[in-house]
């Protein structure tokens, strides 16, 4: 016998497939869906974390993830004493 799909990966294919069919049926509506899409930043994600001094993982800590957080936001190396203590 033959497994079923979950039906949560087959409703989350179906919507995701109506929400660009949707956004491509017009320049209207592709107008909409840009002005309110977003894009997720990681970087920023990771630095208000550790502004708050909630956890973050390790490989952010140091190395090039580091690197990159201090390039990329307003983090200064003092923000990452109290994860280093």
């Amino acid at each position: 016998m033959k497994k079923p799909k979950s039906i949560g990966t087959a409703v989350a294919s179906s919507v995701w497939d109506a929400h660009i069919t949707k956004a491509t049926s017009s320049p209207h509506y592709a107008k909409e869906y840009k002005k309110y899409s977003y894009v997720l930043d990681e970087y920023e994600i990771i630095a208000k974390r550790i502004k708050n001094g909630e956890p973050v993982g390790e490989s952010y800590l140091k190395g090039e993830q580091k690197k990159k957080l201090l390039e990329l936001t307003d983090l200064h190396h003092a923000d990452f004493k109290k994860y280093l203590e």
